[in-house]
């Protein structure tokens, strides 16, 4: 009714005046009525479908956002509770050859190990080269650190590529040894694109605190597979 109660206003204004006739003042009223209410309709309409097109668009840019570049290869690593390793992904850039994929780099003497001293293993031991689930090792970096008994090795990345067709799941596990006596191990579960590969960081930051490891004992290590839990 306000509306309405305008329009009669103004056309009674218009006819006081003698702009309008009396006969034609319900008319002007309906036609104008009718005018402002399509004005209304057409600017509502126009509202949803802009913001309809700025949803679409928003969706199609997010989605481009997180959709793996042309010629990229995407490394996903999920999460699990295990403070002491992370996953580093990076895509396999350069093909390398096999004095590098045999590489070990270490400040002091560190040894493979043959056995396995883990019930959860669901492989065979491996070393730098070897191949489980379709994931080749083909690095080992050792960093030292001061502790109790002289120099401890607190910080291990293995570096695995994957050089098959197939996108890989597994849950490689790093076992570390004293005097082949098995000491520690821990897991990281991963997902790695074919072409790519995965730096696997395990840390041991409680080996700076250790008392029960001879300051001439020597180290051994190796990787093996798990079940993902």
């Amino acid at each position: 009714m306000t509306e309405i109660e305008t329009l009669i206003r103004r056309e009674l204004d218009w006819l006081s005046d003698g702009i309008v006739e009396k006969q034609d003042l319900a008319t002007r009223i309906i036609k104008a009525s009718r005018r402002r209410r399509l004005r209304q309709y057409s600017l509502f309409a126009l509202f949803t479908i802009s913001v309809s097109v700025l949803s679409i668009l928003g969706y199609i840019g997010i989605t481009n956002a997180r959709s793996p570049e042309s010629g990229q290869v995407t490394v996903v690593a999920p999460s699990i509770d295990n403070s002491n390793s992370q996953v580093v992904t990076e895509v396999e850039k350069t093909t390398t050859n096999g004095a590098q994929n045999q590489n070990v780099i270490s400040a002091y003497p560190v040894e493979w190990e043959d056995s396995i001293g883990d019930l959860s293993a669901i492989s065979k031991p491996a070393g730098v080269g070897d191949t489980l689930g379709g994931l080749t090792a083909n690095s080992l970096n050792v960093s030292w650190s001061k502790c109790r008994v002289g120099n401890c090795p607190t910080t291990w990345t293995l570096k695995v590529v994957n050089k098959t067709e197939d996108i890989i799941s597994a849950a490689p596990s790093l076992m570390v040894y004293v005097d082949h006596q098995p000491l520690i191990s821990t897991s990281r579960p991963l997902t790695v694109f074919p072409g790519a590969s995965a730096s696997l960081v395990f840390s041991f930051p409680e080996f700076v605190e250790m008392t029960n490891v001879g300051n001439k004992a020597s180290w051994q290590w190796n990787w093996f597979l798990t079940a993902a839990r």
